[in-house]
């Protein structure tokens, strides 16, 4: 969760430094859920190596009834598997059986095991195991005088005495990792706390989830496979927020289909904030003109209708004031901020011919157009790598790791539905994975 946290963070971030009343754009929806697909992956191994652990702890004592003693010990590695919404285990044993003083015989057992599990929509896994069947793989022969225990006794006895118990045991060992309740109300808990992503405009970032689902497990061979799945929505406030509690959702089980995470980040904002990052790139810069140049002191922008408007002072060749204007829309890509219909007029002690004007007016098109997108992809650039490099591979826990693999773009879009707000949204696509190492 400290993972997703800091990708929220960046994208936020992101959105804070970003903020403009553009208005051509028509968003599909608002607020916009937020997709968050993992894969687990569990390998086979190291949960057989816990019960086989278990197993053997549970096999340490001999049982008896009336004058027979049974002694079992594992003698392989137990095998599991997953068909539908079944855990099949092999056991082999070896067996050690007395009858009074004299009778003693010694053979080999397969017991299979049929687990049947389930996940509750209360985030429990519950598991009921039995003995399916067995086979004998060296027949009890009796050690003294060649003698031939009755094998259907011994059978009874094995199967009736060691079967149920190593049958709890599998299920104990499950349940120990089954309840998820205590990890998941952390991660809403941490989730929905408002987190401050910019000092200077004060604004929180807020994430309700929605649902939650899990896919049941697949045998992959060695792995076991499963899915986790999550939406959410994803707010900007503009001040810090009144969050109530928060309750677990239920848990939804059923077969997801593999896909990207998909983080989209709602906010609607009051005020246009594109002017003071335009300032600081684009204040104090001189542009040709003839003979002369043109030195950019201050620039607003704002939005009338569907038009990006801009007022820009100059000195220089010009002394006054260029009033710009134009529709602004992203590209078909969604990640290249574009103006159409561009056109401006002069006021001032100045004045252009009319050819002038033209040139000029495809020069402040390109530089304010280069100086957001340029914006844009510095801040995209640098959450992306960073996110590379530190969330590769993130230890969420002894047991849980996580991996963040996300696209190279970012993207954005927005819309302005009544007087001066702003609905925009980001989205930033990618892939986590959960490996869960249940030998820890």
């Amino acid at each position: 969760m400290k993972a997703l946290s800091f990708i929220l963070f960046l994208a936020f971030t992101f959105v804070s430094c970003h903020s403009s009343k553009v208005t051509i754009q028509k968003l599909d929806r608002y607020p916009m859920e937020s997709t968050f697909y993992a894969e687990i992956k569990m390998e086979k191994k190291d949960l057989v190596n816990l019960l086989n652990q278990q197993i053997d702890s549970a096999l340490q004592q001999p049982i008896s009834k009336g004058n027979i003693v049974m002694q079992v010990e594992r003698t392989e590695s137990m095998t599991m598997s997953i068909k539908n919404d079944k855990l099949l285990y092999s056991l082999p044993i070896h067996l050690q059986t007395s009858a009074g003083s004299f009778a003693k015989a010694k053979g080999d057992l397969i017991l299979w095991f049929e687990s049947q599990y389930q996940f509750h929509d209360d985030w429990t896994l519950s598991t009921k195991t039995k003995v399916s069947d067995f086979q004998w793989t060296k027949e009890p022969k009796a050690e003294l005088f060649g003698l031939k225990f009755p094998i259907e006794q011994l059978s009874s006895f094995a199967l009736d005495h060691f079967g149920p118990m190593l049958s709890q045991t599998i299920d104990d060992q499950m349940k120990a990792y089954s309840d998820f309740r205590p990890q998941i109300q952390a991660l809403l808990e941490n989730a929905a706390t408002p987190i401050l992503v910019d000092t200077q405009r004060n604004l929180w970032l807020t994430g309700i989830p929605k649902r939650f689902g899990i896919a049941p497990f697949f045998d992959n061979g060695e792995i076991l496979l499963s899915s986790l799945y999550s939406t959410a929505v994803l707010t900007i406030h503009h001040q810090r927020p009144t969050v109530e509690p928060i309750s677990t959702p239920k848990l939804e089980v059923q077969p997801f289909k593999k896909q990207k995470t998909q983080i989209h980040i709602n906010a609607i904002f009051t005020a246009d904030s594109l002017s003071e990052i335009l300032k600081e790139e684009m204040v104090g810069m001189e542009l040709p003109f003839g003979k002369k140049k043109i030195k950019i002191e201050d620039i607003q922008m704002d939005f009338v209708g569907r038009l990006l408007t801009t007022r820009i002072k100059v000195s220089g060749g010009i002394n006054g004031y260029i009033d710009g204007s134009g529709a602004p829309y992203m590209n078909d890509a969604h990640t290249q901020f574009k103006i159409d219909d561009f056109d401006l007029k002069l006021t001032g002690s100045n004045m252009f011919m009319r050819s002038g004007v033209k040139l000029f007016r495809k020069k402040m098109q390109k530089i304010l157009e280069e100086t957001i997108n340029g914006q844009i992809q510095q801040i995209s650039n640098e959450a992306i790598e960073k996110i590379k490099k530190d969330y590769a591979s993130y230890a969420l826990s002894p047991l849980i790791n996580l991996s963040v693999l996300p696209d190279n773009q970012i993207k954005f879009n927005f819309e302005s539905r009544s007087g001066s707000l702003l609905y925009f949204q980001i989205s930033l696509n990618g892939i986590v994975q959960l490996k869960v190492n249940s030998n820890g």
